[in-house]
Order: C-alpha cells, then structure tokens, then sequence
C-alpha cells in the first residue's frame, strides 16, 4: 500500500494531496495510517508536514526498505534524514513570484522559477514558473498553477541546501541567484527520500510526473514500486479533445465546426443557456450532434464564482441543462464547462445536486484545489464526481507573432504527451462585441488547421496514433478511469485492474519503467 500520514498538515493540504494520488494511484492503492507507521508494513509512505516528533518512526522506516515522500516544512532531524539544512527562503524571494498581465500578443512571466535538472527524475517541464499567463491575468496556456512564498498550501516557506541529497528542482531568479532547492532525492541502501518544500507539492502541473516517476519506476529493483494509472487510454500517442464555449452567439460557432468536421475531428461545444436562442442556433447545436460532438453546459447567465452560492450554481446549472435538453432532442446534460474556470468549493456538490457528473475547469487565476495534473475525483466533491483540468487557450489575442504564432500551444501539447496527460484546449465563437484577437475566420481557421497538423506530426513522430476525442468521451474516460481500482500483489509484482476500459477505452498502466494495458487477471 501507499500510507498517506497526516503529520502537522492542515486541512486543505490533506484533501487535495489525498485525491491527487487517488487519481494516480487510485483508492485501491492508497491508505490513511495512523503515527506511528509500521516499519514491517511500510513500503511507499507519504509524510505531509513531517515535524522532529516523526523522525523516529521516519529513521525506523528508512532502515528497511523503503521509500519516503515529504510535503512541506519539515523539522532539523527530518531534514538530516533528507540529507539537507533548511535556510527559510530569503524575504526577497515575494517580490520576484508575481508578474504583471500578460500584453496581447504576448505572455509574462515571474522572476523566480522552480528549474529541475537533469535526473532520473527529470520533469518533462524543466522550468515551472512562479506566476505565468498568456491571457491578461487569467490563463496559463502551459497549464499550470501559481507557487507562492509563504506558508499556506501553495507556497513555499523554506528551501534548502543539500548536503548528502541532490537537488532535483531549485529555485532560480532572472538576477542568476540560486535561491535553494525545493525538491531533493537521497538515496539510502535501503531507502530513497523525495521532499517538496510546497505541502501539496506539484499536485497543480506537469511535474507531478516526478512522483509518479518516484513510486512507479525508482530503484525498481531495489525498492518496492507502486503502478499507476495513466492519464490517456492504452496505445495512443496523446489523447486531445478540443471545445469553443459559446457565451455570446451559438451560431458564429458553425465556420469553425464545418472547418474541425472537415477534418474529421470532432468538436465540442459548451453553452450559456441564457442568451437570444433562434432557430439558427438550434439548428447547429442539433447538427453538431450528429457529426460526433458533444454538448455541454456553460450555465445559464455564465456568472462569476457560479454565482456565489451553492443555491445559485444548482439553479444555474439546472436551468442550463433543462434548456438544452429541451431545445435538442435525445441530450442527456451531465457535465459542465465553469464560467471562467472558476470554481469554489461548492461547486462540485452543488452541480452533483442539479443532475451533473463533473465539469472542466482548471486555471491558474483561481480556485488552485481544481487545476489537477490527472483528470478524476475532485477535492470536496461528493462520490462519483469528477473534474478535468483544460487551461489551454487557442485565442488571437494569445498567438507570438515575433516567436511564431503557436509556440506556446505546440509547447502545451508535448508537455502533455510527454507526460501522458489527456489534453484539452478552447476557443471561443465570435460574437458582434468581440473576436478574441482574431482578424477573422480565415486566419482562426488556418492557426487551428496549424495545430492540428502539428498534433498529428509529434504522434507520427512517436510512432502512435493520435486520439482525438469530444469531450463527453474525454470526460466519461476520466469518470470511468476514477472507478477503477489498482490490486497489486507485491510478493508477486502482479498487476490486476478491477476494470480494463472506461468510456471505451482501454486503461493504461505505468509500473516499473514500463506502460501496459490494463488488466484484471
């Protein structure tokens, strides 16, 4: 098993980092143990928040065999035991997290970036920004979240210098200074230890990559191994879906729907219900339908925060779904795209109540427990549901014309490929009030006729199909996926999955360096 211990950490740390392995190494694999942990029962243990009244059991554990991941501040003895002295980050530090709101065409970036070096735990982003956006101050196209200095769950309080650990990521700003490490690995003869100085660690990017990498495949013959599962289905070389949300005029959307069904992709929209709706519209919805897209809500007067209220976001999403599936016959509403992404915490047990499975949301201007590196269960939401994370954003107003046009965006997606997470990017139809930084169609057309022949070159590349999916399927896969549990039979080094497909698709496994189908014999 996987013992997740609650030292000194709070509340919220505790959610987010229990469901984030969850959706890694699912239910079946992951248990709450009390302190002291068994050193004879120990395999992979998660300390969160691990203080000097824990390094007793800690040094116990490390003598037999194990491997150990610390989150957040720890105490002197676990730092020796980590092999590192822990300076607090220098004040300083603040002022280099923040950037101002990125300029059209053109992205911003902090001064301070967490820089992982090269190692058998390398990220496949090397260098993580504290704060970065694409769009104003609200969209981080590379999709990850913000890191602060200080002690709440997204920050970091301490950083440190290595004594008999390496440094696997550290903290550098643009004036060249090294600021310290705040991810490290020391290997023992009979123990690793991997420590984040942020208590939930990289739960919000790709770098989580790093403890999959770390439970999955480190000294695998040597340590026990835990097997994961994947983000994508089996045999793909990346998984993409791809929607515009239609806030303004659900018409404008067919150019680019003709265009993506011209390509024999489909495409997906999400919908404000309460907007002017004539027969045109209708129409399109109804025709998208039935070329393989897929419908979702986008609520019904696309308030922020849903609104402020549990009441307000179930009528805002009952509302929506009523209108949709009165308006195109055989719909069936059961997942939502959040009004700007946003999504307080109760969101997912107010949508569970309007009839809804999950929703997309994930940025890096709010709600940061909702930005997850692996589509699945949610923090705070009822059994059953889950959310997928999708901060690209394909808009004019975002394209390097200096740099070329989609830099970023082909960035974006072999991050994900990369690391084997379900992508998902947007647009937006166009609207009398606002064209996104689009000249017009013609040009949105060919940057998106761009992406996609990009997409399918990096799969050719790797020698694997590229799946294109609408976003009902990407987030049935995650429903589905969040069912499955992982039976692993440590004796035997057996893997047994108690489903083999979700949605359709067959469930990938990552165990030991290697990636499987799934399989429940």
């Amino acid at each position: 098993m996987i013992d997740l211990v609650v030292c000194t950490a709070e509340n919220t740390t505790v959610e987010v980092v229990t469901k984030a392995f969850e959706r890694s190494f699912t239910r079946g694999q992951i248990r709450r143990t009390g302190i002291p942990v068994d050193p004879a029962d120990a395999t992979v243990v998660v300390a969160l928040g691990a203080g000097d009244v824990d390094a007793d059991w800690l040094e116990a554990i490390a003598r037999r065999g194990v491997k150990i991941l610390l989150f957040g501040p720890i105490g002197p003895r676990i730092a020796r035991l980590a092999g590192v002295t822990l300076p607090a980050v220098t004040e300083d530090l603040a002022f280099h997290c923040d950037c101002p709101p990125a300029a059209a065409h053109d992205s911003s970036e902090s001064s301070a970036a967490l820089v992982y070096a090269a190692s058998a735990l390398t990220s496949s982003l090397l260098r993580r920004s504290f704060c970065r956006f694409d769009f104003t101050d609200e969209w981080n196209n590379l999709g990850y979240g913000r890191i602060g200095v200080g002690r709440d769950p997204w920050s970091v309080a301490v950083a440190n210098h290595c004594t008999t650990a390496n440094a696997i990521g550290q903290i550098f700003t643009n004036d060249g200074v090294n600021r310290g490490a705040a991810v490290t690995l020391r290997d023992l003869p009979t123990a690793s230890i991997l420590w984040f100085a942020r208590p939930v660690g990289p739960v919000d990017g790709p770098d989580w990559t790093v403890v999959e990498a770390f439970v999955a495949d480190y000294r695998n013959s040597e340590l026990p191994c835990r097997p994961y599962l994947r983000d994508i289905p089996h045999g793909v070389a990346a998984a993409v879906t791809m929607r515009l949300d239609c806030d303004e005029d659900i018409a404008s959307a067919r150019p680019l729907f003709e265009f993506y069904r011209g390509r024999g992709v489909p495409m997906s929209v999400a919908v404000k219900t309460g907007q002017p709706a004539g027969n045109a519209h209708v129409e399109f919805l109804r025709d998208l339908i039935a070329s393989g897209g897929a419908i979702l809500s986008h609520s019904a007067s696309h308030p922020a925060n849903w609104g402020g209220s549990s009441a307000a976001a179930a009528a805002e999403a009952a509302e929506s779904k009523s209108w949709l599936e009165q308006h195109v016959p055989g719909l069936a509403v059961r997942y939502a795209v959040s009004p700007f992404h946003q999504n307080p915490r109760f969101v997912p047990r107010a949508l569970a109540r309007a009839g809804y499975r999950g929703f997309v949301g994930g940025t890096i201007s709010s709600d940061p427990e909702y930005l997850m590196a692996r589509g699945g269960i949610v923090p705070y939401g009822p059994e059953g549901f889950i959310a997928h994370s999708q901060s690209c954003m394909l808009h004019g107003d975002c394209l390097l014309p200096d740099r070329g046009p989609i830099k970023v965006y082909k960035e974006a997606f072999r991050t994900a490929q990369q690391t084997g997470q379900f992508f998902g990017y947007l647009d937006h139809p166009f609207s009398e009030r606002y064209t996104y930084g689009w000249a017009n169609e013609t040009q949105r057309r060919q940057c998106h006729d761009d992406f996609l022949d990009f997409m399918v070159a990096e799969c050719a590349l790797a020698q694997a199909p590229l799946l294109f999916v609408n976003e009902e399927t990407c987030l049935d896969f995650m429903l589905g996926k969040a069912s499955a549990n992982i039976m692993f039979d440590q004796a035997r080094k057996t893997v047994a999955v108690s489903q083999t497909h979700a949605a359709g698709l067959p469930l990938s496994i990552g165990y030991e360096g290697r990636i499987a189908a799934a399989t429940n014999g």
